[in-house]
């Protein structure tokens, strides 16, 4: 047996098959690409939403806010992580003049949900507050 080979064999042995674990990746991930999701946003806490439609965009590795791009939010590299049938991700928007928005959500069947964080700090205070969405797969 080649040395790459013994290599590659010992460490699958000293991993072994049940060592993989439910983390984000490392690198960016596509489980999601090709997705939009429709919906509505609300301030934590609060059950009502507001007025704007939202709509969550998966794309060539990249997550979108609709509506945060007027604001100039760029779209983020996106991570997933999957735990039986629930597909979790994790992005970060951010604008040159907003701040950033830490997003966290799940995909499960058709719908998503997710909670996100806006922060954006400032010489004399800083700006935090927590959103939620929940919305569906557009058809």
């Amino acid at each position: 047996m080649n040395a790459r080979l013994y290599a590659g064999v010992l460490a699958a042995l000293m991993v072994g098959p049940g060592a993989v674990t439910a983390s984000y990746a490392d690198e960016p991930s596509h489980l999601l690409d090709g997705k939009t999701f429709i919906g509505r946003n609300g301030e934590k806490g609060s059950s009502l939403a507001t007025d704007e439609q939202e709509a969550l965009i998966f794309a060539d590795g990249l997550f979108t806010s609709a509506s945060c791009e007027p604001y100039n939010f760029s779209s983020s590299e996106y991570v997933t992580r999957v735990d039986g049938e629930r597909i979790y991700f994790e992005a970060t928007t951010t604008s040159p003049s907003h701040g950033q928005i830490a997003w966290q959500g799940m995909v499960e069947g058709a719908t998503a949900r997710a909670t996100f964080v806006w922060t954006k700090e400032r010489w004399y205070w800083d700006t935090r507050r927590e959103y939620w969405f929940e919305g569906s797969l557009k058809e």
